[in-house]
């Protein structure tokens, strides 16, 4: 899936994944995993290198165009397919040249083996591209959000996804017919805060890495 179109988006993250679980591969989870990448590619369209799409050996594939887009589009991803779950690898790198003049390897390639060294570690997210420090870096984040995000029930992803979408935890409680409280506790229990504040980091250094990639 090389990017074509969008040439001047210097720096892009290319994101593979794959659904995890014994029913992965059964219809319902494909017609769910095609709504929720409609539904990320109706919500991300300015920041879209290449549409989300499932490839014919099931893996899915996406690019943005804007690098610091991904934490949160990989949560509004698992959002929409909880409680299935989703890993995925993500390769940050340059659209012009498959290698760099330092030998660096494309964003295709990248994501591909941080696909596979999410799968080594059984884990749910890596990211590959942004230096070594860097790499290291967001491997250990990943690495302590994971298992927050393994643990959640189907009622934590149900009231986190809401919340989301509606703002206050008034109007989800409404939605989902239960207590402002009971929102309130599934919320915490899903870690909601800790992983979204995680998602701002990664998000803050991926463009401070962009920037300085690109040089302004």
């Amino acid at each position: 899936m090389p990017l074509e179109r969008r040439r001047d988006a210097t720096v892009i993250a290319v994101l593979f994944g794959h659904l995890l679980g014994p029913d992965a591969d059964s219809p319902e989870s494909g017609r769910r995993l095609g709504l929720a990448l409609d539904r990320v590619n109706r919500l991300f369209a300015p920041a879209l290198g290449e549409p989300f799409a499932v490839t014919a050996d099931g893996r899915v594939d996406g690019v943005l165009s804007d690098p610091a887009q991904t934490p949160l589009c990989v949560s509004v991803l698992r959002e929409s397919l909880a409680p299935l779950l989703l890993r995925v690898g993500i390769g940050v790198g340059t659209v012009e040249h498959l290698r760099d003049a330092d030998g660096a390897r494309d964003a295709y390639t990248l994501a591909r083996e941080a696909l596979q060294l999410a799968a080594r570690d059984d884990g749910l997210t890596r990211y590959l591209g942004t230096g070594d420090a860097g790499d290291v870096l967001l491997g250990a984040l990943c690495r302590l959000v994971d298992p927050l995000i393994r643990a959640r029930t189907f009622k934590q992803w149900e009231a986190i996804a809401a919340y989301r979408e509606l703002g206050h935890q008034r109007d989800v409680a409404a939605r989902l017919g239960v207590t402002r409280q009971s929102v309130g506790d599934r919320l915490a229990a899903g870690h909601r805060r800790a992983v979204e504040e995680a998602d701002a980091a990664v998000a803050t250094y991926l463009s401070y890495r962009r920037h300085q990639r690109i040089g302004y």
